[in-house]
């Protein structure tokens, strides 16, 4: 492929997600409208819709200077950066497996190509990711995933988890209606279904639910139906709930509990009613079984051990600070017994 040619491809991809995400956006102001939440909303006009603007405003000559790379299989389709050839040649294998793997799971057919952007450009990739915490993001519509590569190679995120991870996204889009599939309930299965991984920084020694049940702040899951909060905190203990939830179905009803749940949702039904029909209750009731087992296995003292080396910095410094103090108390004593003595007349 020539590099003219290549240009006017990148073009197009960039024109196409460009627009997807403006349309994306209009869609989110629709659904918000007039909508409380108990969290904060982040506002529509993201960071990546910014930078597509940004893009599509560059002249001919820009895009072709840049030049990206593409790989392509009968699979899948490959956008990378400079430096990243051998790791996009890799990909193809890692695709493969992750694809098998997800097929086996899902118990769905994989019937689209996607396409996979490797971005080797940390500041690059935030500006168009829009938070500073995400390390990979799927596009469902236009059937893209996006990655940091820069990331890659940091604990606990690899390559094939990654993709594995988002590739979930887009297989759970592209079988159920964007209206049916909650975002708690698509990040929650996209996490059970690659061992775990989110899209998202997240530091597994610092779990953030424990504290939010034992203090009663965690969320209601329909405040997480739409979008997720903005702020770091608040972002991570949304990812951490929604991984909890779909692992205590697994656990309580069994891998199939999920897979029954999502095929229902596949044929039509909303999450109210394939909850009643597969479980024989409410989503309501769900959602309190959840938090009452939740409470069973979180107690102050699992707390405390989660975060046991934080209390022993924390405890560490303060005593720390006693003993500086104490010492400081001490030399002032001294110094004034000192000045004292000092101006004692000589008998």
């Amino acid at each position: 492929m020539d590099s003219q040619r290549l240009a006017v491809d990148c073009m197009r991809l960039i024109l196409r997600l460009a627009f997807t995400t403006f349309w994306a956006n209009v869609q989110e102001c629709k659904r918000h409208h007039n909508q409380e939440l108990n969290i904060p909303v982040e506002k529509p006009m993201t960071g990546r819709f910014i930078l597509s603007i940004l893009i599509l405003v560059l002249s001919a000559a820009e895009l072709r200077a840049v030049e990206p790379s593409v790989v392509e299989s009968p699979e899948l389709i490959i956008y990378y950066d400079a430096g990243l050839e051998p790791s996009a040649q890799q990909v193809v294998g890692l695709y493969t497996d992750a694809k098998k793997e997800l097929q086996s799971l899902l118990q769905w057919p994989l019937e689209f190509r996607p396409t996979l952007v490797l971005i080797n450009d940390r500041q690059k990739f935030q500006q168009m990711a829009g938070h500073a915490l995400v390390v990979a993001y799927a596009l469902p519509a236009e059937n893209v995933m996006v990655v940091d590569y820069t990331r890659m190679a940091t604990a606990p995120f690899n390559l094939r988890a990654t993709i594995q991870h988002e590739l979930c996204h887009l297989m759970l889009h592209h079988a159920i209606s964007a209206e049916r599939l909650p975002r708690w309930l698509d990040e929650g299965v996209c996490q059970w279904a690659s061992d775990g991984l989110a899209d998202i920084i997240m530091d597994p020694q610092r779990a953030l639910l424990p504290a939010a049940i034992l203090s009663g702040r965690y969320f209601k899951f329909a405040s997480l139906d739409h979008r997720f909060p903005p702020d770091n905190n608040s972002l991570i203990l949304a990812y951490e709930q929604s991984k909890s939830m779909v692992e205590y179905i697994s656990r309580t009803y069994g891998p199939e509990g999920v897979l029954d749940l999502l095929a229902l949702l596949r044929q039509g039904a909303t999450l109210g009613s394939a909850v009643e029909a597969r479980f024989g209750m409410s989503f309501d009731e769900l959602e309190t079984q959840w938090r009452d087992q939740q409470k069973k296995n979180t107690n102050w003292f699992t707390y405390l051990s989660i975060h046991l080396y934080e209390i022993l910095f924390v405890s560490a410094a303060l005593l720390t600070i006693l003993a500086y103090v104490r010492r400081a108390l001490r030399r002032k004593t001294y110094d004034d017994e000192e000045n004292k003595s000092d101006h004692q007349p000589y008998s």
